[in-house]
């Protein structure tokens, strides 16, 4: 994280929580990260960088505050209208990443190095170049590398992965093109590393990784599409689901017709921990994925909308509405709806 891309989370038009935005990059899935990303359209970016700290957020934060770009009260910031205009200058002249909800449902880092070391080893093999020294990977992915390899050792490898790499490479942009193609490790081609490659494309590390972990994103986008089976099974296993995997029972027990009581007592779940669970749920799918209808009857959408209809979603508040027969969960359900309704760019497929 640095100021240059902390400032493409911001906004001219109202504050936004800098907890929030941490929370999303490192991963954190609580209702309240997931509902205040999906507002912010920031979910495909859950979990990119997990590692950051608190003082790297806070220095971004300061360095944007000490230029005149944003103005912070407490933990939100809103940029000024010179942040607007150096929003709008970085927007225009570095990389948007456009695929990076692929994360949510793949494991690119481990699909990058294998993507990776199969090139080389079939790099290696149309050379008939047995002596190399493999691409330094996890030792899992090496074996699997080799498995996969002996099952399609017999294909004609080398053509496929030529054809695919051309093919790929014709469709993006020529920076793009030279960014991903020097990133390959071949036959006495070591590739070159990431800050290799941003120092001669004259960009940031950080954008360079940006641009690198969308690319890949892509990657697995094209490959899960071809039904050429050796290219295809790279992805095998690599797959994870959108929702967690108790979320998902949860759901699933609700989307069959089952009460919350029921599945709280079923599954020896706290009533709390199941809204929890729907809440996530009706944040990350697609709407027509989840029965709003069984929790927000029309009488109850009526009742709220009567309150709520004229304020901005994101000024809406519980008190508005506490007086009527509805709970906390059922009113950010409401707000989830409205959200999707509105502007339905959640929810991820592959």
């Amino acid at each position: 994280m640095d100021a240059k891309q902390l400032i493409t989370f911001l906004s001219p038009k109202a504050p936004r929580r800098l907890r929030v935005i941490e929370n999303i990059l490192v991963g954190k899935r609580t209702v309240s990260t997931l509902y205040w990303g999906m507002r912010y359209h920031q979910l495909p970016w859950l979990g990119y960088e997990k590692k950051l700290s608190r003082q790297a957020m806070d220095q971004a934060v300061h360095e944007l505050k000490t230029q005149g770009l944003v103005n912070v009260a407490e933990t939100n910031a809103q940029l000024t209208v010179e942040g607007a205009k150096a929003q709008q200058q970085v927007i225009q002249n570095s990389y948007q990443p456009e695929n990076l909800n692929i994360r949510l449902v793949i494991d690119i880092d481990t699909f990058w190095v294998r993507l990776l070391l199969a090139t080389q080893v079939v790099s290696e093999q149309a050379y008939q170049n047995g002596q190399y020294y493999p691409l330094q990977a996890p030792w899992a992915v090496k074996q699997w590398i080799k498995q996969w390899f002996r099952h399609f050792h017999d294909a004609d490898l080398k053509t496929t992965f030529y054809d695919f790499w051309q093919s790929f490479f014709t469709q993006l942009p020529d920076q793009q093109a030279m960014f991903m193609s020097q990133l390959l490790v071949g036959h006495e081609r070591p590739g070159e590393t990431l800050g290799q490659v941003a120092q001669g494309l004259s960009i940031s590390e950080t954008e360079a990784r940006v641009m690198a972990t969308d690319l890949t994103c892509q990657l697995a986008k094209t490959i899960s599409q071809t039904q050429t089976a050796c290219l295809n099974t790279l992805l095998a296993g690599l797959k994870r689901p959108l929702v967690s995997t108790s979320a998902q029972l949860t759901l699933n027990s609700f989307m069959a017709g089952e009460s919350l009581e029921t599945i709280s007592h079923n599954r020896s779940l706290k009533l709390s921990t199941v809204r929890e669970h729907l809440l996530e749920a009706a944040i990350l799918l697609p709407k027509e994925q989840f029965a709003f209808q069984r929790i927000l009857t029309p009488e109850l959408v009526g009742q709220m909308s009567r309150r709520l209809d004229d304020t901005p979603i994101d000024d809406w508040q519980f008190k508005q509405v506490e007086d009527l027969p509805v709970e906390f969960w059922q009113f950010r359900l409401l707000e989830i709806l409205r959200s999707k309704q509105t502007d339905d760019q959640h929810g991820t497929t592959l």
